[in-house]
């Protein structure tokens, strides 16, 4: 589940959800045509885990994240050639807003950086209109469905405990999809116990590069961050829904120990947790998407980066560069020499 906060789309998804909540396609419109649900399988609904098999895979996770320490300050790698430096540095994309996470090595990098590279472009007058048709959209039922109707009685019973404990009936989500409903109850349940996306370190960087000029680039467009989520089959995307559901009381610990390893600079520590297909709350079909599919698509795109002379920040979600399929990984697989854990 953490994963969904450190990887990458769950933090857009919590800020677009008033507007998602604003309008959309109605499930209970005459003129939608109505498809029959479909069903998943005995097997797959028998293997879902008790909250105490979970809370036990997060403990064990935790305990391997122990094991190991970093400098005591936020991880940042180099790459460069003669006439460019590229400064990689992880981020969190909501924050509580007392933590101090700034050091005297990543404000220089942001000093010193022409341009600002991030994920995604969230604050363009084209972003905006890509939110809605792009993203928001491709979270709601457009053939009738509704998440009701596609979830298993046993799944429902744990998943609308979890919204009426946030205040939220489950009916509220109706028109979205399983993981559109998923991001939403957790970034609902950590806005609620003091996280603020307004705290995270893009949103911070972006305000304070604009204010001085700074030129911004992005990995990837916003219609290819839904699709790592979109393009998931049902069933898995149902149990992300339900893993988020399990533990929501726990949601908000959970990501402040991760903030803890990555404020630590703990790269293996975030790879116990988040960043390996052994890590907490993913599959293999989550993992490669929200993960290694983007971190491939990202590589070409840096490297391309040192044609270019001058200084370039990149501040992408700290899963992304840590573990065996990193974007740093991945890069110094290719021969590159990176300064950095």
């Amino acid at each position: 589940m953490k994963k969904l906060h450190v990887g990458a789309g769950a933090a857009l998804v919590g800020l677009m959800m008033s507007l998602a909540a604003c309008g959309g396609p109605s499930s209970d419109s005459a003129d939608t045509p109505v498809t029959p649900q479909p069903s998943i399988s005995d097997d797959a609904i028998s293997d879902r885990p008790s909250k105490a098999e979970a809370l036990a895979d997060f403990e064990a996770a935790l305990e391997r994240a122990r094991a190991t320490s970093g400098p005591g300050a936020p991880a940042m790698w180099t790459l460069s050639d003669e006439d460019t430096t590229i400064n990689i540095f992880g981020t969190v994309h909501l924050l509580r807003p007392e933590l101090d996470w700034r050091t005297p090595i990543f404000d220089d990098a942001l000093s010193q950086a022409d341009k600002i590279v991030f994920e995604v472009d969230m604050k363009s007058d084209a972003a905006i209109r890509a939110i809605a048709t792009d993203f928001l959209a491709r979270g709601m039922f457009e053939d009738g469905r509704t998440l009701k109707g596609i979830l298993p009685e046993a799944d429902e019973a744990v998943i609308s405990a979890a919204f009426d404990s946030i205040g939220v009936p489950l009916d509220a989500m109706n028109t979205f999809e399983p993981w559109m409903a998923s991001a939403n109850l957790s970034m609902l349940k950590l806005t609620i116990d003091g996280y603020d996306p307004e705290s995270g370190v893009e949103t911070v960087i972006e305000e304070e590069a604009a204010a001085i000029g700074k030129a911004f680039g992005y990995l990837e467009e916003i219609s290819q961050q839904a699709d790592a989520f979109d393009l998931l089959p049902e069933a898995d995307q149902i149990s992300m829904l339900y893993s988020t559901a399990l533990l929501i009381d726990e949601t908000s610990q959970m990501l402040d120990l991760l903030v803890d390893e990555w404020a630590d600079g703990d790269v293996a520590g975030l790879e116990a947790l988040v960043a390996s297909p052994s890590g907490v709350g993913f599959n293999d079909a989550m993992y490669q998407s929200l993960l290694v599919t983007r971190n491939r698509a990202w590589v070409p795109q840096i490297e391309a980066m040192l044609d270019q002379p001058g200084a370039v920040l990149i501040a992408v979600g700290a899963g992304h560069l840590a573990g065996p399929d990193s974007v740093i990984k991945m890069l110094r697989d290719k021969g590159y020499t990176i300064e950095g854990p």
